[in-house]
């Protein structure tokens, strides 16, 4: 075994651990991770939304230490990170997928290169549809475009009030609901089948395969391979043969909808979303898609493992395969995901480990982990000194017994006077690019409390959610692992209330802040 192997990271989009558990989806490729691999059954996510849990993951640190708590806060160039920390080290450290994690300038000093990514599929389509025009037609649109985006500086996102942007808008995917106001699946997120040349088909072929063209060119060595999918994220659609895959009649039927315990945004998000009108066959109809977007990302892990044996390269690579979180997929009735919804749904992520030469091949670790575990993790498998201190724990050790966690914690939400991390933006639901959450966004702007922070403890037994504003939540977990009944108010039950909380200050105490590790002056 090589002291410093060649690492690859795959990490999913709101990817359930629990569909990778279901013998009804089909993932050939992960079972086969699996055998070669280490399964960790019961690890967590530290935040419910794909940027804060990346962050979490990638610098051992919890989402609240460096204020990561929001979509917008992302990794800056000061900040350490796993990748520039492999990449101070010798590794090759090569990006291929979304970002969700840092800010350009960190991605420069974190990367040596930049494989294929959402933005190469929008310009590959424009590529496409600028072809049959007439020159003139495309010299006006190109130094439009340059005047736009170059000499003005305006993003993509967000510009399609500007008429100049009309004949570019016309050109992209529209990301709105297919189906018009009033439709009972209008803010369902379900866009149903997709067509094969859409950027939903193409997106992550077009990803996976840049990452297997590198791999096939014989990159120098070590290297590390971070591949961040878009898949199985909302909206539910994939193309033919996923979308027939699962019979809709064999899914069961979701957690029912059993809000009136709940906290504020969830009875919110069911009634903005007019998600009562959804049938149990709706309902059965939305998951049948995502496990066909889950079996069309396992096909894409598969050609990554092909192409790493293909070069020689499999049985001595360190391969980790995650998800940053999971999705409600009509669970309790909602879709999608919520800054601060605490449920397992959301909350636990499949994570499999495949060590150089297979060690540890077919192991199962029930204990507890998180997904921040990962960052010491790959980093002792390098050979390389953490650079300061955070909270991961080695999984080498939790899986050896050396180390074990008896809770998982997470944290979410913003604070009123924070009005730069609320997600906002989208001026209607026919945004071209992100209209489908407008309702989402609109209703952190008319009540922020939906959105106010907060954090979970979760022991094998309970876990309790405070929050900084509406309904707290505690659940008996051996009694209603579903979470089910809220028995925050359980007049039965304080001692476990105290005790809970007792130990979710003690952790927020050790984990508010993370000093840095150089010491400016000599006293």
């Amino acid at each position: 075994m090589t002291a410093h192997p060649n690492i690859v990271i795959i990490i999913a989009d709101d990817l359930r651990a629990d569909a990778l558990e279901n013998p009804l989806v089909r993932a050939p490729h992960l079972t086969a991770l699996r055998k070669d691999g280490v399964t960790f059954t019961q690890n967590y996510a530290a935040n419910p939304v794909c940027a804060p849990s990346r962050m979490a993951n990638f610098t051992g640190l919890y989402p609240q230490v460096n204020g990561h708590r929001s979509l917008y806060q992302l990794l800056r160039p000061h900040e350490e990170n796993l990748f520039k920390i492999l990449k101070e080290n010798g590794y090759e450290t090569v990006m291929a997928g979304k970002n969700d994690l840092m800010t350009t300038p960190s991605l420069r000093a974190s990367f040596r290169r930049r494989l294929a990514g959402p933005q190469s599929v929008q310009i590959k389509l424009m590529r496409q549809r600028l072809r049959p025009l007439k020159l003139r037609k495309k010299l006006k649109m190109l130094a439009l475009a340059f005047r736009l985006f170059v000499v003005e500086r305006k993003p993509l996102s967000g510009l399609f009030g500007d008429e100049r942007l009309q004949e570019f808008a016309d050109m992209l995917p529209a990301a709105h609901s297919p189906y018009s106001r009033g439709h009972h699946l209008h803010h369902s997120f379900y866009f149903g089948k997709a067509e094969p040349a859409s950027p939903a088909a193409q997106m992550e072929p077009l990803i996976f395969e840049s990452a297997a063209r590198w791999l096939a060119s014989v990159p120098r060595q070590p290297f590390c391979l971070y591949i961040a999918a878009t898949l199985p994220h909302t909206p539910y659609q994939v193309e033919e043969p996923y979308f027939s895959m699962y019979e809709r009649a064999a899914i069961a039927d979701p957690i029912p909808a059993r809000l009136d315990d709940k906290p504020h945004f969830m009875r919110e998000l069911y009634s903005r979303y007019d998600l009562a009108q959804l049938t149990p066959e709706d309902l059965r109809e939305l998951r049948a898609t995502y496990y066909g977007m889950v079996t069309k990302l396992d096909e894409q892990v598969g050609r990554i493992v092909a192409a790493l044996k293909a070069q020689g390269l499999y049985d001595d690579a360190l391969i980790l395969f995650l998800s940053d979180h999971g999705d409600y997929v009509g669970d309790y009735g909602l879709v999608e995901k919520w800054p601060t919804g605490f449920q397992d749904d959301l909350l636990r992520a499949p994570l499999i480990v495949k060590y150089p030469a297979d060690a540890h091949a077919g192991q199962r670790v029930d204990g507890f982990t998180q997904s921040l575990d990962l960052f010491p993790t790959v980093l002792e498998q390098a050979g390389i000194q953490t650079p300061y201190t955070h909270f991961g724990l080695s999984l080498t050790s939790v899986m050896e017994g050396f180390t074990e966690r008896d809770a998982v914690y997470a944290v979410g939400g913003y604070d009123p006077r924070e009005p730069q991390a609320f997600e906002a933006g989208i001026q209607s639901d026919d945004d071209p690019l992100m209209g489908h959450y407008f309702e989402k966004l609109k209703l952190q702007q008319d009540d922020p409390t939906t959105v106010a922070r907060a954090a979970m403890l979760r022991t094998r037994e309970w876990k309790l959610i405070i929050r900084s504003a509406g309904k707290e939540e505690l659940y008996d977990l051996k009694n209603d692992p579903q979470e089910l009944y809220n028995r925050i108010d359980d007049p039965a039950l304080p001692e476990v209330r105290n005790d809970l909380r007792e130990r979710l200050l003690h952790w927020y105490l050790r984990a508010s802040d993370n000093p840095h590790w150089e010491h400016e002056r000599s006293i």
